[in-house]
């Protein structure tokens, strides 16, 4: 994809998004990328690339959530 097309379908996802919690976390990722040059994976513990890494093979494995069944199961998780 090109990259005026990828920033397109970036900030159709960013309007997309009314949590400001998640668009400051966004935002902090965002310039700490475009400021810094490195790469997120660098920044991660042991503990959670081995979660990334089985995240990425379930998803190679079609094992995964729809979007909205995790959603609503997140709002059950912060309610307790």
């Amino acid at each position: 994809m090109a990259s005026d097309d990828l920033k397109k379908q970036l900030h159709f996802y960013i309007d997309m998004i009314d949590d400001e919690t998640q668009l400051e976390m966004l935002n902090e990722a965002a310039e700490t990328y475009a400021t810094q040059k490195i790469d997120i994976l660098d920044a991660l513990s042991p503990d959670q690339l081995i979660r990334l890494e089985e995240s990425i093979k379930q998803a190679d494995e079609s094992k995964l959530s729809p979007h909205e069944e995790v959603m609503k199961l997140s709002k059950q998780w912060l309610t307790k």
